[in-house]
């Protein structure tokens, strides 16, 4: 894939096989359809070990994509905490890492609702499945 630094690497112990589950927040559709489009064979997520899974307690890091509705937000803290550690968030897309809605308060990006969590962002609305993926990928370097 293409060369993509990414600032943040991940614990040693995880980089054998990683498994991430998806939660859409909340997003308009075009993010999913890259995220999906990484199940095609241009992508060979499972040649690096990577993978989807199902239930947040058999999975490494979480995906949100989209700014977080008022409606999923227990959800997507809930597959969170699910989640066993060590454990890594990621936001897919501007919506998921830049939301700004103070008037009313109806939906919020993963930082406002993870202060405290160390939170990859992968920018773009919508990232292309190549940046996905080479974002990914670059995590297990």
């Amino acid at each position: 894939p293409d060369s993509i630094e990414c600032k943040y690497k991940i614990p040693q112990e995880l980089k054998k096989s990683l498994k991430f589950r998806v939660v859409d927040a909340g997003d308009d559709e075009w993010t999913m359809a890259e995220l999906y489009a990484l199940e095609w064979p241009a992508y060979p997520l499972e040649n690096y070990w990577i993978s989807f899974g199902a239930s947040p307690k058999h999975v490494d890091w979480l995906i949100v994509v989209g700014a977080i509705t008022k409606n999923m937000k227990d959800a997507v803290v809930d597959a969170w905490s699910k989640i066993p550690s060590p454990k890594i968030l990621v936001a897919l897309g501007d919506k998921a890492i830049n939301w700004d809605d103070r008037f009313t308060e109806v939906f919020w990006s993963v930082k406002d609702i993870f202060p405290n969590e160390q939170i990859i962002e992968i920018p773009w609305n919508p990232p292309s499945a190549k940046t996905i993926f080479s974002y990914l990928v670059s995590l297990t370097k």
